[in-house]
């Protein structure tokens, strides 16, 4: 039989303390050559949503680990745009659905080849990217921080609230976005995820005053942190690239990306908005041959002991989790499966209806 598992199903069974061991465990499996990934692909073409102009996208990450005995494929068919919000150019998703989005998460058996159980992508997205960001939390914030920034308020930013809630014994978390009902609403949905305080706040620059952490969770395309909230002390957390600048990762005393390796291609057809930055192929992310980039660690360092964390309470530590991984979704759809199916919660459909009985 093939698992079937809603996002409200993984939500009751899965935890940020079990997404968190289970991204560590599979990094350490790659550091040790006993699992691996597969390049993201995003497959690219313009495409029309009603009267809105847009790109539709289809993307897949997959990844394998022997030692658990599954192997996994993330797909999402998304039509995209480029808004202006607030002054910034955002990468935005379309619920081009009936209202709804498209990603989906395949889980297979190594042993047999076959399905064991297929979801939507969403929460299980949500938990492995916020346990990788709180992970580097765990090695490079002050074990003593107590008081938490939070820049957005979509998504991501849910999981971002709770692996650093998770990892530090964070008592207020200071939330911002540019939308005041966007923060109250955050606030409100959220409150019972977590021991903090969630308080919705007007402005960044009151979010940051005196937090030990700040953390971004945003889809905007153009730099969310800013170098003068590089006080002694403070980790801040992005998850993704385009939120911070060269300027502000060269200025901080210690900054880690999630891997130096992203291994992602996009074919495309015709010319198309650039998914990575408004000005194309610029970002500092692209400058791998400069001495900058050397200056910069990775994630799995930190989990061997190759190297140190933060090593005092002055440091400005800097992660950004610049790259998914079809790993991670193994490794927690794994953990999800194994809970759902010890617990009889989903839907068991018959493994032959995706599954053939001809050659292919």
């Amino acid at each position: 039989m093939t698992l079937i598992l809603s996002n409200e199903e993984i939500d009751q069974i899965l935890t940020m303390e079990m997404a968190l061991d289970c991204v560590e465990a599979c990094q350490l499996a790659v550091e040790a050559d006993e699992a691996i990934n597969s390049p993201r692909v995003d497959t690219l073409a313009p495409t029309k949503f009603g009267e809105t102009d847009g790109v539709y996208g289809l993307k897949s990450m997959s990844g394998l680990w022997p030692a658990a005995g599954v192997a996994a494929l993330r797909i999402n068919s998304d039509v995209l745009i480029w808004p202006e919000v607030a002054g910034n150019i955002r990468r935005d998703r379309l619920a081009s659905a009936d209202g709804r989005w498209n990603g989906l998460m395949l889980l297979f058996s190594m042993e047999t080849g076959a399905p064991i159980m297929i979801c939507p992508d969403g929460y299980i997205s949500r938990m492995r990217v916020g346990a990788a960001n709180g992970l580097g939390a765990r090695y490079l914030a002050r074990e003593d921080s107590e008081v938490m920034a939070l820049l957005g308020t979509g998504w991501q930013a849910g999981g971002q609230l709770m692996s650093h809630c998770a990892v530090r014994p964070i008592k207020e978390v200071r939330v911002f976005s540019p939308n005041p009902e966007n923060r109250e609403k955050f606030c409100r949905e959220l409150a019972n995820r977590v021991d903090a305080k969630l308080v919705p706040v007007e402005s960044a620059e009151e979010a940051v005053s005196g937090a030990d952490i700040v953390a971004a969770g945003t889809n905007s395309m153009s730099p969310v942190h800013q170098a003068e909230w590089l006080k002694p002390g403070v980790h801040l957390s992005a998850v993704k690239v385009q939120e911070v600048d060269e300027a502000f990762l060269d200025s901080a005393d210690m900054a880690f990306l999630f891997s130096k390796n992203p291994a992602t291609t996009r074919p495309q057809l015709y010319k198309l908005p650039s998914v990575e930055t408004p000005e194309g192929t610029d970002g500092w992310w692209f400058k791998r041959d400069e001495p900058f980039w050397e200056r910069l660690g990775e994630l799995t360092q930190l989990l061997t002991g190759a190297t140190q964390g933060r090593q005092n309470n002055e440091q400005t530590t800097v992660f950004v989790n610049n790259v998914g991984q079809g790993l991670q979704f193994a490794a927690v759809a794994h953990k999800a499966f194994q809970e759902a199916s010890a617990r009889g919660i989903g839907h068991e459909l018959p493994t032959e209806w995706f599954t053939q009985d001809v050659h292919p």
